[in-house]
């Protein structure tokens, strides 16, 4: 038992490091700050979809980096020669990874069900167990697909396989659209259920016998997915990483050092070169066209799901979602910035790891270069993206307006915001996760606050670049503010914070502290 205290430690000490525990503290701040300020009725609809949707799956990636950076810095052959069994090291991981999640999810319950303090303890006891129970299965499950892929891009091409049924079909069954005990046969679909006993027992359509039977088999698949993630762990993660290319090389790009690495001469065609040769690998990098998809898939998303959520809760809780619609819009248009930055993040982040940035130092390419086409290419395809993905999400029932359009520049201004933001404060895949985490938090909750909040009180929020683009949706109370100052304001702070940013990026890697 000696040994599980000390790698429990070992752990929480890692966490913490990386600042994993940070985030999960941030987060319980944040999702707590909303809830209370919502009306106690609405927060309890809430909350149950925040918990399941984001505090339960805390952790899923978090697993999975730490794993492939234990594999790329040897940690798992210094494992190997301590007395600590693999399975303990997985159990351990998972157990402190939903004990964050949990963590979290206690201060959301309490601000949820305020109203009502004497069914406190019933609803922290199955909120908690519902957001362990879901925890404990998606952490095993995803450290078991991971343990054979070599790369995160890798894992995040099959996650979509392996993570979607495990969320729509407890969503659908949450939102009352689809009620079948089938549904029970998702593990992760007695956990939303124990999470929405606790604040709305009234929704839950189950007896207490099918939600103990459910329980039941979810911890079957819990115990049977811990296995396989030991096992998997065992034969895939703790062997070095196999035979890669040249760093240089990857993704189409031709060696350091050799005849084909002339870039050109002068920025520009340095540029160009780069440019096409890194977009030329996009064919063989299945998680870019997976990104490039993404806004056709989160727009039809959006534009069935959306009217279905408002009929249904419309009849189960009396709540008209129409009204925050441009809510919903600002978190949308969002999204699809936050989903590109953060994989042009991720990609540069492995381009620091693989020492790619080195060789821009006696390249034509020069590093300010280098980030101007990371920023310009995330820039680019958010603004493409939205184009495409507002008309057809059904969310701007009046079409294009003034306010809609100087919403989509300021949220594309986002993208390769969030890109240095990573870069100037990330030195590898672990942080790049953390910092990608408490951004999208950023982007996400800022829009809520900025609604939740009256006028003119919620123009103190400007100082987050997210809440102009927000604030210029039509139906935000941004007054005295109109669109054209909304607009300049919005990019002036955009491309301020992003050239303090670009600074410090060039800083760090120029003294080496990143590498």
């Amino acid at each position: 038992m000696r040994r599980v205290a000390a790698a429990v430690r070992l752990e929480w000490g890692i966490e913490l490091r990386y600042g994993i525990v940070p985030v999960a503290a941030g987060l319980a701040v944040l999702w707590t700050a909303v809830l209370w300020l919502l009306p106690p009725g609405t927060a309890r609809v809430v909350a149950p979809y925040l918990l399941f949707t984001d505090t339960a799956g805390f952790g899923a990636l978090f697993v999975v980096v730490l794993l492939m950076f234990e594999r790329t810095e040897r940690a798992r052959d210094a494992l190997a020669a301590t007395p600590l069994r693999t399975g303990e090291a997985v159990a351990v991981r998972v157990l402190v990874l939903t004990a964050l999640s949990v963590g979290v999810a206690v201060p959301l319950i309490l601000a949820a069900g305020r109203d009502d303090p004497a069914a406190l303890p019933a609803a922290l006891l199955a909120g908690a167990s519902g957001v362990a129970l879901i925890s404990l299965f998606l952490l095993s499950l995803c450290l078991a697909v991971s343990a054979r892929a070599r790369t995160l891009q890798d894992f995040l091409v099959v996650l979509p396989v392996v993570a979607v049924p495990l969320v729509v079909v407890p969503l659908v069954h949450m939102t009352g659209l689809l009620e079948h005990p089938l549904l029970y046969a998702v593990p992760t679909t007695v956990g939303a259920d124990l999470v929405r006993w606790g604040l709305a027992p009234d929704a839950v359509a189950g007896s207490p016998a099918v939600l103990a039977a459910g329980t039941g088999y979810a911890l079957v698949c819990v115990v049977l997915a811990l296995v396989w993630a030991r096992r998997a762990v065992d034969t895939g993660a703790g062997a070095p990483p196999g035979p890669r290319p040249p760093a240089a090389s990857r993704r189409g790009r031709p060696p350091a050092g050799r005849g084909g690495t002339r870039l050109g001469r002068g920025s520009a065609p340095a540029v160009l070169r780069f440019a096409r040769a890194d977009l030329f690998g996009t064919g063989r990098d299945p998680m870019l066209l997976v990104v490039l998809v993404a806004p056709l898939v989160l727009a039809v998303g959006a534009r069935f799901g959306f009217a279905g959520a408002t009929g249904y809760v419309r009849s189960a809780y009396g709540v008209d979602l129409t009204t925050v619609a441009p809510l919903v819009l600002a978190l949308f248009l969002l999204h699809l910035p936050l989903m590109f930055g953060a994989v042009g993040a991720m990609r540069a982040i492995e381009d620091i790891d693989e020492r790619v940035l080195m060789v821009l130092r006696v390249s034509p390419l020069t590093l300010r270069a280098y980030l101007g086409y990371r920023t310009g290419l995330v820039a680019a395809l958010s603004l493409v993206g939205l184009l495409v993905a507002l008309p057809l999400s059904g969310l701007m029932p009046g079409g294009w307006s003034a306010g809609t359009v100087a919403a989509l520049v300021l949220g594309t201004a986002q993208a390769p915001l969030l890109l240095v933001a990573v870069t100037a404060f990330a030195g590898n895949k672990v942080e790049s996760l953390v910092a990608v985490k408490a951004a999208g938090a950023v982007m996400v909750v800022v829009p809520v606050l900025a609604w939740i909040v009256p006028g003119p009180w919620n123009l103190l929020l400007l100082g987050l670049p997210p809440a102009w683009p927000a604030l210029a949706v039509p139906g935000y109370a941004a007054e005295p503010l109109g669109v054209p100052v909304l607009l300049a304001g919005g990019l002036l702070v955009a491309a301020v914070a992003t050239a303090l940013l670009v600074r410090r990026t060039t800083r760090r890697i120029d003294s080496g502290s990143t590498v």
